[in-house]
């Protein structure tokens, strides 16, 4: 089970963990609008937040909950001790609210199995990342802009970048400056990266028929759920 998210470790029996879409408790001052969010802050760290309801039939709560801690503990053996720690485990009636601290941006994907960068953008750069997407241009958490080429964008070479998969909320250590076209603007610092694109209706023909496409590529579709958040950093 190595390198499973914990958002969906209980997904191991397929489909035993159910969302609930209710709101989180709320976790330093910060209350996530959905049932999965990170918080990332100036030093790195990680503050995963998650808050299910599992399906009776396949898991409860206590089975889960210990089940967390072991992979915590697998990894913390492999990687030092408390590089993930468990600050919050919480189940009752089937629910399970857990939040998890990640020592950095790196322990947090590779614990995951998932793309999260964070730093600079030229330093994403020198990672091989490419910034050739759309983004929305972004003042005092209100977009000002959609359509935004990434030549724009990638000038900023001094502005830290937070790339990850979608969906997740985020909230990032300083103001939002860009946000990809697959994301939400909740706030001056929080994105809901939905990792939503518009869907191709396809070409209307004069004969009436509609032209579809070819179907996406694993990769394409993959680089399609990655969201980039350009943002100050924190003074």
């Amino acid at each position: 089970m190595e390198g499973k998210k914990i958002g969906t470790l209980a997904a191991l029996a397929l489909g035993a963990l159910t969302l609930t879409g209710c709101e989180l408790l709320g976790y330093d001052s910060w209350e996530p609008q959905g049932s999965a969010a990170v918080s990332i802050a100036a030093d790195g760290s990680v503050k995963e937040i998650i808050s299910d309801t599992l399906d009776a039939a396949y898991y409860d709560a206590t089975e889960l909950g210990t089940m967390v801690q072991s992979e915590v503990n697998d990894y913390n053996t492999k990687h030092g001790e408390d590089t993930i720690q468990v600050s919050k485990l919480e189940t009752e009636d089937g629910n399970i609210s857990l939040v998890l601290d990640y020592a950095s941006a790196k322990d947090y994907a590779e614990f995951n199995n998932t793309e999260f960068f964070y730093g600079t953008i030229i330093s994403a750069q020198l990672e091989g990342y490419l910034f050739d997407v759309p983004y929305k241009k972004v003042e005092e958490g209100v977009v000002k802009a959609d359509a935004v080429d990434g030549s724009e964008v990638v000038r900023e070479l001094d502005k830290q970048v937070l790339i990850l998969k979608a969906p997740q909320e985020v909230r990032v250590p300083g103001d939002v400056l860009y946000v990809s076209a697959n994301a939400e603007v909740l706030s001056n610092n929080v994105v809901n990266a939905t990792g939503e694109q518009e869907e191709d209706e396809g070409l209307i023909l004069p004969s009436n028929t509609v032209y579809k496409p070819e179907e996406t590529s694993f990769t394409e579709r993959s680089a399609a759920s990655r969201v980039y958040i350009i943002f100050d950093d924190i003074q």
